[in-house]
C-alpha cells in the first residue's frame, strides 16, 4: 500500500509541486506587500491582580467541588471588565492626552480596498453599512487590537495591543493597563463609598435606638423609684437578714420572759409568806409589762420583715421590667459594636483593594513586527498548497475507476511490472542490472524459462513513446550478461488482432489514469479467449 501511494505521488508530482509553489509564491508576495504596507507590531503589558478576601473565600468554597479553576473564573471576570467599552474610552483619552493627537493613517490602496470590502460585506449581511466618525473608528480599532491571555493558575494577565506603529502600540498597551487600573480603583472607591454610607446609616440608626432605649430605662427607673436594682436588692437582702436575726432575738427574749413569769406564778401559788408573795406579785407585774413590751417589739419586727419582703417583691418586678430594657440596650450595643468593627474592616479592605490591580511589567516598543512573518507564511503556504493538491489525488484514487498504479493492475488479477516514470522513458536511460534481473525472474517464472530474451513492446501510448520505451529495455542486461531484445510494435489500438502476435512476452504500457478498470478486464477476457498468455502491464507515471 505504501508503494501504491508513493506511485500516486510520483504520477501527480507536477501538480503537487505546482500547487505548493503557487501557494508559496502568493503567500510570499502578500507577506512582502503587507510587511511594507501595513506591518503589525504587538506590545504587551503584564498586570497582576491581588485577590481580595471575598475572592479567596470564593476560591476556598470551590476547592474539591468544581472542575474549573477558581482563579481562572475570577481572572475571566477581570478580562470582561478590561475589554469593556468604558475602559477602552478611558484608554483612548489617556493615549490622546499623551500623544496630543493620534497620527492618522496615510491613505493607501490596501486600506481603501479593505474598507470597501467591509462596506460590501456589511451591506450584503444587513442591507446597509454605517460610516463611523474618527473617534468611534479609533475606539473600534483599539478594541479590535486588544488581546488578553491568562497565566494559567494565577491572577496575572498579559494584555497585548497590535498596531502598525511600534511606539503607538507600546503606548496604547500602557494606556490600556493604566485605564483598567484607574477604572478598577474608581469602581472600588464607588463600592467602598456605598458600603461606608450604608454602614454609617446603620450605625446612626443603632446610636439612635440605643439613646431611645437608655432614655426609656431612665424614665422607667424614675417611675419605679429604682436607681440600681442590683445594689438595692443587696441592701434589702442584708436588711432582711438583719430583721430576721432581730426577730429571732426578740422571740428568744419573749420566750425566756414567758418561762420566767411561769416560774414566778408557780412560786406564788406555793408561797405561804405574805411578804414574799407580795414581792413575787410585784415581780410578776413588772415581768408582765416587759412581756408586753417584748410582744410588741416582736410584732414590730415581724411587720418590718414583711415590709422588706414586699419591697423585695416590688424590686423583683421592677428588675424584670428593667431587665427587658437592659437586654434591648445590650442587643443594640452589640449591633453597634459589630457595625463599628465592620466599618474598620471595610476601610482596611478598601485600602487594600485600591492596590489590588497593579502593573508589574509595562510594555516596551517592539523591535520586530508580529505580522506578517514572511518565511513562516511562505513555508506554511507551501505545505498547505501541497496538502490541498493531495486531496483531489487521493479522491480520484478512492472514487475513480482509472488504473493509476501497479497495485491497481494487480488487484484486477493482471500481471504488472514495476512502474516507470515518464521522465526516465523520455531520457532513454536503460534499466539497471537489478531491475533487469527482477524482470527476467518474473517472466521466466511465468513461462517456465526465457532464453531468447525477446520482449514485444506496445501499449496505449503514441508510437514515439513506444519506441522510447523499447530503447530503454533493448540491450539492457542483467547479472548473467544476456541482453534483452525489445521489439517495438504499433500502438495497441492500431493492432487488429493482438492475439495473433508471435508467442513472445508482450509488454503493454499505459499511462497512469488513462485506462479504466473495465477496459483492462475486457483485455484479459480477450487474451483468455485467444488462449494467449496474459500480457505484462507497465504503468507509466
Amino acid at each position: 500500500m505504501l508503494r501504491h501511494f508513493l506511485e500516486l505521488l510520483r504520477a501527480s508530482h507536477r501538480m503537487i509541486l505546482a500547487s505548493a509553489a503557487a501557494a508559496g509564491l502568493v503567500a510570499l508576495v502578500l507577506s512582502v506587500l503587507l510587511l511594507n504596507a501595513r506591518p503589525l507590531y504587538e506590545a504587551s503589558v503584564t498586570v497582576s491582580m491581588e485577590p481580595s478576601e471575598e475572592e479567596l473565600r470564593f476560591n476556598r468554597s470551590f476547592m474539591g467541588v468544581s472542575q474549573f479553576n477558581p482563579a481562572t473564573i475570577i481572572a475571566q471576570s477581570h478580562i470582561e471588565r478590561l475589554l469593556s467599552r468604558p475602559v477602552a474610552e478611558r484608554a483612548l483619552e489617556l493615549l490622546t492626552a499623551e500623544l496630543g493627537q493620534i497620527p492618522a493613517k496615510p491613505p493607501s490602496l490596501l486600506s481603501a480596498l479593505s474598507t470597501r470590502v467591509w462596506q460590501v460585506w456589511n451591506t450584503l449581511n444587513y442591507g446597509y453599512s454605517v460610516q463611523l466618525d474618527d473617534q468611534q473608528q479609533m475606539l473600534a480599532d483599539l478594541q479590535n487590537a486588544i488581546s488578553v491571555e491568562i497565566v494559567e493558575g494565577s491572577y496575572i494577565l498579559n494584555i497585548a495591543v497590535s498596531y502598525d506603529d511600534a511606539a503607538i502600540a507600546a503606548q496604547a498597551a500602557n494606556a490600556l493597563a493604566r485605564a483598567y487600573v484607574e477604572e478598577a480603583r474608581d469602581g472600588f472607591r464607588r463600592d467602598a463609598a456605598e458600603i461606608a454610607a450604608t454602614i454609617a446609616t446603620a450605625e446612626e440608626e443603632a446610636q439612635r435606638r440605643l439613646s431611645e432605649r437608655r432614655q426609656q430605662r431612665q424614665a422607667l427607673a424614675t417611675e419605679l423609684g429604682v436607681a440600681d436594682p442590683v445594689a438595692e436588692r443587696a441592701i434589702l437582702l442584708q436588711a432582711r437578714e438583719d430583721a430576721r436575726a432581730a426577730l429571732r432575738t426578740a422571740e428568744a427574749e419573749l420566750s425566756g420572759e414567758e418561762r420566767r413569769l411561769a416560774t414566778l406564778r408557780q412560786s406564788l401559788a406555793t408561797q405561804a409568806d405574805g411578804e414574799i408573795a407580795r414581792g413575787i406579785r410585784e415581780s410578776l407585774a413588772t415581768g408582765q409589762a416587759g412581756l408586753d413590751r417584748l410582744t410588741e417589739l416582736r410584732a414590730q419586727r415581724q411587720q418590718g420583715l414583711a415590709e422588706i419582703a414586699r419591697s423585695l417583691a416590688g424590686l423583683d418586678e421592677a428588675q424584670t421590667r428593667l431587665s427587658a430594657l437592659d437586654e434591648q440596650i445590650a442587643g443594640v450595643e452589640t449591633d453597634l459594636a459589630q457595625l463599628q468593627a465592620l466599618r474598620v474592616a471595610s476601610e482596611l479592605s478598601s485600602r487594600a483593594r485600591l492596590s489590588q490591580v497593579m502593573i508589574i511589567n509595562p510594555a516596551t516598543v517592539p523591535l520586530y513586527p508580529r505580522f506578517p512573518k514572511v518565511a513562516v507564511n511562505t513555508v506554511v503556504a507551501v505545505l498547505v498548497g501541497a496538502i490541498l493538491a493531495l486531496v483531489p489525488v487521493l479522491a480520484r484514487d478512492a472514487l475513480g475507476s482509472q488504473l493509476r498504479t501497479a497495485l491497481d493492475v494487480e488487484q484486477l488479477g493482471a500481471r504488472a511490472l514495476p512502474s516507470l516514470s515518464r521522465r526516465r522513458i523520455v531520457r532513454g536511460r536503460r534499466l539497471g542490472p537489478g531491475e533487469i534481473d527482477r524482470l527476467v525472474r518474473r517472466i521466466a517464472a511465468d513461462r517456465g524459462g526465457w532464453h531468447d530474451r525477446v520482449l514485444l513492446v506496445t501499449g496505449f501510448l503514441p508510437q514515439d513513446d513506444i519506441h522510447r520505451l523499447a530503447r530503454v529495455l533493448d540491450g539492457a542486461a542483467g547479472s548473467d550478461g544476456t541482453p534483452i531484445q525489445a521489439v517495438p510494435l504499433l500502438p495497441l489500438t492500431a493492432i487488429e488482432d493482438w492475439t495473433a502476435l508471435p508467442d513472445q512476452p508482450l509488454l503493454v504500457a499505459l499511462r497512469s489514469g488513462e485506462l479504466a478498470r473495465s477496459e483492462l478486464a475486457a483485455m484479459q477476457e480477450t487474451a483468455a479467449r485467444g488462449q494467449r498468455p496474459e500480457p505484462y502491464y507497465l504503468v507509466v507515471l
